[in-house]
């Protein structure tokens, strides 16, 4: 649906009564096509608040502002780098007479636009309320069932991978100090790649059925996979398989992680130690600890499904990501892989049910896409 932004009066000048009414409309047609997005992320909310009523748990903001932290530097130095290859594209290639006039000018386009601005905030509100939600029921899923599915999950591997537990498998890797930090690295990308998706998914200025396919299961995942699934099958992880008096199944695997930490920084040892710091009460809060389904690995598969749609190329890339996401989950320690496998069935289950649900939301004024 098109608006006219403003109406003209015999001066020729445009009326800001006209345009307030425009800009009204449009806030409130975006308004209704996002109710659903709006209502699950409200819905995940009371959950949080009936569930935190119950535990008293609060998220772990120590986590959330070393995960911020390095969130903003990543976005500032990303943000830097695309400017200059912007600048140079403009400069070098395009020719153009006055490369950094164009290069504020694409800016302001980009953030004057009244639909997009709508369907961003909409669907970056709705996203915020659903996080704030989801950091307070991931914390209190040990405290609703005690962690108890581990064993079950490790011999599951084992008869799964022909009597060999995966990382066994993967000792060629683990014996390179090199290849496990990269791992690593691409591992932490992940929290990168989550932001930068969500973000672009939200202020899309077509507000296409993808578009609302891929946040709502975005949510659908995080909400019943991450929350009512993993409290059916309550586990803690391999890194944490001696902790919590299951084995020493897993203690070659640590040690491996401990020797390649002293040639390379293995930032995931120093984060599983933080956060069972968090779940022990040595420091305040906690973001929760949790194995099965690994929601690593089934929103980088949700990730790739809906850039898959969006270009044949970034999906070919996105999916070697979600690969590259599975075998850290398990080279790492984090999760069993059948934590990972769950995962992204579970992605695409919810992905291929909400679309279909969707299929009919045409008649509300959703385009295909």
């Amino acid at each position: 649906m098109q608006y006219t932004i403003g109406t003209l009066g015999s001066s020729g000048i445009v009326q800001p009564v006209g345009r307030i009414r425009a800009l009204a409309a449009i806030a409130a047609a975006s308004l209704l096509r996002h109710r659903y997005i709006i209502a699950l992320a409200l819905i995940s909310l009371a959950i949080a608040f009936a569930v935190g009523s119950f535990t008293g748990n609060l998220p772990d903001f120590r986590v959330v502002r070393s995960y911020a932290f390095n969130l903003s530097v990543a976005f500032w130095v990303g943000g830097c780098s695309y400017a200059v290859f912007r600048l140079f594209w403009l400069a070098i290639v395009d020719r153009n007479p006055s490369p950094s006039r164009e290069f504020f000018s694409s800016f302001r386009r980009f953030f004057s636009n009244p639909e997009r601005l709508s369907n961003g905030f909409n669907g970056i509100v709705a996203i915020m309320i659903f996080t704030s939600a989801f950091s307070v029921l991931k914390g209190a899923i040990s405290i609703l069932k005690p962690f108890s599915w581990d064993p079950a999950l490790a011999e599951i591997d084992r008869i799964l991978h022909f009597g060999w537990m995966p990382h066994e498998w993967l000792w060629w890797l683990l014996d390179i100090p090199a290849a496990v930090f990269a791992l690593n690295f691409a591992y932490n990308f992940w929290f990168i790649a989550l932001i930068s998706t969500v973000f672009t998914a939200a202020i899309t200025y077509r507000d296409t059925l993808l578009r609302h396919q891929f946040l709502i299961s975005f949510m659908l995942v995080w909400l019943i996979g991450g929350f009512f699934v993993a409290i059916g099958f309550s586990s803690a992880g391999p890194c944490y398989f001696e902790r919590i008096g299951a084995g020493s199944t897993y203690q070659p695997l640590m040690e491996a992680l401990t020797r390649a930490n002293e040639t390379y920084p293995i930032w995931a040892l120093s984060t599983q130690d933080m956060l069972w710091d968090g779940f022990t009460g040595k420091s305040g809060g906690s973001m929760g600890i949790s194995a099965f389904p690994s929601m690593h690995v089934a929103s980088a598969v949700l990730f790739a499904l809906y850039a898959t749609r969006r270009s044949k190329y970034a999906g070919i890339i996105m999916w070697g990501f979600a690969a590259i996401i599975m075998l850290g989950s398990v080279v790492l320690a984090w999760h069993y892989a059948i934590d990972g496998y769950a995962g992204a069935l579970f992605a695409v289950a919810i992905w291929k049910v909400t679309g279909s649900v969707l299929s009919t939301s045409r008649a509300h004024g959703l385009e295909y896409a």
